[in-house]
């Protein structure tokens, strides 16, 4: 696979960490001039690039592992414990971790919704377990952010099924009308309460759980399969091609604006656009046109990529471990912040947000030598051992 490739899912990659961590920071700085506190609020959809990519990431594995294997069985099993070794051993960590931040917030006066939502052990449960997403309690009160797991997670159960349905192109196109049928029907059932016309709301449950979200990885998907060369780089891309991409990322980054920030009308199609925005964001970043490629040789653009491919390579760690930079600032400078007027707090929050970064890229690199480290070996000796098992490959 080129490397330009990865590096564009990289790139992506770390324009969602980025955006996660602004938008975080941004409400703790009131003072902000109006414009940079919509764009930074815009960082919020940093989360449906990051599905997206996931999309896409997931059905080139799935492809790649069904090219050598023989058995449907061989390549779902394999996909699962790659999948669980990615994301659960950190997740526990977060989960013991940010439940003793909890515990000994309370323990120092505290109130507890300062730092998770009121939760109990059947939550703790349901996110172990992975579950946590179809839970008012349990979605976002014992990991800040773990909505968003607990949404992938749920989608990593039903890949496989999607990726050998996509074997045949109009199986692949029932299985979406259900899944998006299934979507707007719970979400009709569900949030709206049998009403035809309702408001979800931002950042709540509604707004959370996979009915609203899980479209945006069946956009990943689709466009998997319908840009697969130019995200492989075995097909040539014109200049034309090239603006065009920019130009419908630009568009579909306004009408999110407009649908989710701006206005706040439609919070429940807005992550759908962001996940269109994204497609097209990064099928640009994909391009390589001449103009690209000489900029790309420059001195600049070689640490702009650097620091990219670092961030993305960390998103994970910097998405789980960055609450804690939050919580750190607005327990020892939430005052300060309030206080600034719109040139000093611009000022501080550009400066909050890089040392935010970087301190979760720290937690981050420490948590894979410490946790991430071991279980990519194991999963690797578990994956030699079910190899061995199915013994067939072509």
């Amino acid at each position: 696979m080129d490397q330009g490739r990865v590096a564009a899912l990289d790139a992506g990659r770390a324009l969602a960490i980025v955006g996660v961590v602004a938008v975080h920071l941004s409400f703790q700085f009131p003072n902000l001039p109006h414009a940079v506190t919509l764009v930074a609020r815009m960082g919020q959809y940093g989360v449906q690039l990051f599905f997206v990519i996931s999309a896409i990431t997931i059905f080139m594995t799935l492809e790649i592992d069904h090219e050598r294997c023989t058995d449907a069985r061989h390549v779902t099993l394999r996909f699962y414990i790659k999948r669980f070794f990615r994301i659960a051993p950190l997740y526990y960590a977060a989960i013991a971790v940010y439940g003793l931040i909890s515990y000994g917030a309370m323990r120092s006066g505290y109130e507890r919704a300062w730092i998770l939502g009121t939760h109990g052990p059947v939550d703790i449960l349901l996110n172990v377990l992975f579950l946590h997403a179809l839970s008012p309690t349990a979605i976002n009160n014992v990991v800040p952010g773990g909505w968003s797991i607990g949404v992938e997670m749920l989608f990593y159960m039903i890949a496989p099924l999607l990726f050998f349905a996509a074997m045949n192109r109009v199986r692949l196109m029932l299985a979406t009308a259900v899944l998006l049928a299934l979507s707007i029907a719970t979400l009709h059932v569900g949030d709206c309460h049998g009403a035809l016309d309702c408001q979800v709301s931002n950042n709540s449950f509604g707004y959370f759980w996979p009915p609203v979200q899980g479209p945006c990885f069946m956009v990943g998907m689709w466009a998997w399969y319908g840009f697969r060369s130019h995200l492989l780089g075995t097909s040539a891309v014109s200049m034309r091609a090239t603006w065009l991409y920019l130009v419908l990322a630009v568009l579909f980054a306004i009408a999110t604006a407009a649908l989710g920030v701006w206005l706040a009308r439609s919070h429940a199609f807005a992550p759908i656009f962001a996940a269109c925005g994204a497609v097209a964001f990064l099928l640009f970043a994909c391009s390589q046109s001449d103009a690209v490629r000489s900029w790309a040789r420059s001195r600049v653009a070689r640490v702009i990529r650097q620091c990219a491919a670092a961030l993305g390579r960390e998103s994970y760690g910097i998405y789980l471990w960055h609450f804690i930079c939050v919580y750190v600032t607005f327990h020892f400078f939430a005052e300060t912040f309030r206080q600034s007027d719109k040139d000093v707090s611009l000022a501080l929050y550009a400066v909050t947000v890089m040392i935010a970064l970087v301190a979760s890229y720290g937690l981050s690199r420490l948590s894979d030598r410490l946790i991430q480290g071991r279980a990519t070996r194991l999963s690797r000796k578990l994956l030699k051992q079910v190899d061995a098992c199915f013994g067939s490959s072509r």
